[in-house]
């Protein structure tokens, strides 16, 4: 008997000789196996989607429309190329290069249903299962000995090897594809967000990529590092896109709890500034809060928080409110921080401190010694030098308030949080002549009002 090889399917690029090819003895067959197969092809189709349908369940629903004729034939496509193997005589190897693609398509299929891999392959298991049981009994039947047998159960494996392989690659092929797809997806609906298109053309590039567009988002600024490049932690799977030297996400509902605890770990050490969250067709005024917000921090309106965290703007509003027009703030520095112009650095950063203090906690001096890490009796010294420079005007309650919002802008200290630590005073203050008395932190002589009153000096 002859032994020439039949050459089976292999994974893309295995050789088709050499000692890679997969060979069966075609002389072990007795003639007319192939037609006794055939015979049972139709009856098994059937059987092995009904097995296919049971036991995977991702393909357990009516085989209907295109998924149930991509399943009819894909089972039939199978069945006829592994008969042309065994019909193959010896000098004509079967060409199955066109079944093949019936495979890499079914793989590609996968990816567009949002199905796993492994649910094809399981099928293709169950498919070579069924299809030894019946088609060795048949080959058994037609007068096949123990080797040819053996034999055809090696090709039979073999070819399930073959068009798995096929499937994994159209599989990642597509994923491939998909993902491509899907980054550009979220560089088109970044662009969009960030600049203000209409809602119209929002949704329709949302839903031209099967996206769903969460009802509330936050503009997220990320500085890129200085090579240019960006944090490699950054979230993915939502819009994104880079406008000059800035890169901006759009995060859904960022301002959740656990979400937020999420968005900071991933931002953290960064430097980004998270927007406020807002129904995404008023997203634009979130861009416009982070921008905002970087550029008050930029100039010292707002804290640099310890190892560059992202900055939440809903957590600095007064500051923001203030750092919107900053000419008025200066203004309004320059008429209520006027009276510590004229007095030395250090003492100027210590009174502006302990006013601050004062004011927020309400004149509770032993409350302000414990925040500000000194003695009530400092706190009293320090508060009789701010009566002296401002006399009843600290008794007033809008300049009170005044003063909070200005030292509060200027220091970015929040005296409310027992746990920040205080920071130095405000930075470059205008100064102007002030009394003399009042250039000491703790005066050694006796404490009068304001020049020319006779007032005495009231205790914090």
């Amino acid at each position: 008997m002859s032994t020439a090889p039949i050459v089976l399917p292999g994974p893309a690029g295995t050789p088709t000789d050499g000692p890679w090819a997969q060979t069966v003895p075609v002389g072990q067959f007795p003639p007319g196996l192939g037609g006794c197969l055939a015979g049972e092809l139709r009856e098994l189709g059937d059987e092995i989607i009904a097995a296919i349908a049971g036991e995977v369940p991702a393909y357990a629903r009516p085989l209907e429309g295109t998924f149930g004729q991509g399943v009819r034939r894909g089972v039939d496509e199978a069945l006829a190329r592994f008969l042309a193997i065994v019909e193959a005589g010896p000098d004509a190897a079967p060409d199955l290069a066109a079944g093949r693609d019936v495979y890499v398509r079914l793989g590609r299929g996968e990816v567009r249903a949002g199905r796993s891999l492994d649910n094809l392959l399981s099928a293709y298991r169950v498919g070579a299962r069924i299809s030894w049981r019946r088609l060795g009994e048949a080959a058994r039947h037609a007068g096949l000995d123990a080797a040819g047998l053996v034999s055809l159960a090696e090709m039979m494996f073999a070819y399930i090897d073959g068009i798995s392989a096929a499937s994994a690659e159209g599989y990642a092929l597509a994923q491939f594809e998909v993902a491509g797809q899907r980054e550009r997806l979220w560089d088109r609906l970044g662009e969009l967000l960030l600049s203000g298109a209409d809602t119209v053309t929002i949704e329709q590039a949302a839903a031209a990529g099967a996206f769903r567009l969460p009802d509330r988002m936050a503009a997220v600024l990320v500085p890129t590092g200085p090579d240019g490049q960006l944090p490699p932690r950054l979230p993915t799977g939502c819009p994104r896109t880079g406008h000059g030297v800035d890169f901006w996400l759009f995060v859904g509902d960022a301002d959740e709890p656990a979400r937020r605890g999420w968005l900071a770990d991933r931002l953290d050490g960064t430097g980004a500034v998270v927007g406020p969250t807002v129904p995404w067709q008023e997203v634009t005024g979130s861009v416009e809060r982070a921008g905002l917000a970087r550029t008050a921090r930029l100039a010292g309106r707002l804290p640099t928080t310890a190892g560059q965290d992202p900055l939440f703007t809903d957590d600095h509003l007064t500051a923001l409110l203030l750092a919107r027009d900053p000419g008025l703030l200066d203004d309004l520095t320059r008429r209520r921080v006027a009276p510590l112009a004229g007095l030395p650095e250090r003492t100027r950063a210590r009174l502006a401190e302990t006013l601050l203090y004062w004011l927020a906690l309400h004149g509770q001096r032993r409350l302000v010694a414990e925040r500000l890490h000194i003695h009530p009796q400092t706190v009293r010294y320090r508060v009789s030098q701010l009566r002296e420079l401002y006399g009843d005007a600290l008794d007033d309650p809008d300049t009170r308030f005044e003063l909070e919002l200005v030292l509060r802008a200027l220091t970015g200290q929040r005296p409310g949080d027992p746990t920040a630590a205080p920071r130095p005073g405000p930075p470059s203050m205008p100064r102007q002549g002030v009394p003399a008395a009042a250039r000491q932190d703790v005066p050694t002589v006796a404490r009068q009002g304001p020049a020319g009153t006779g007032k005495p000096v009231r205790a914090g």
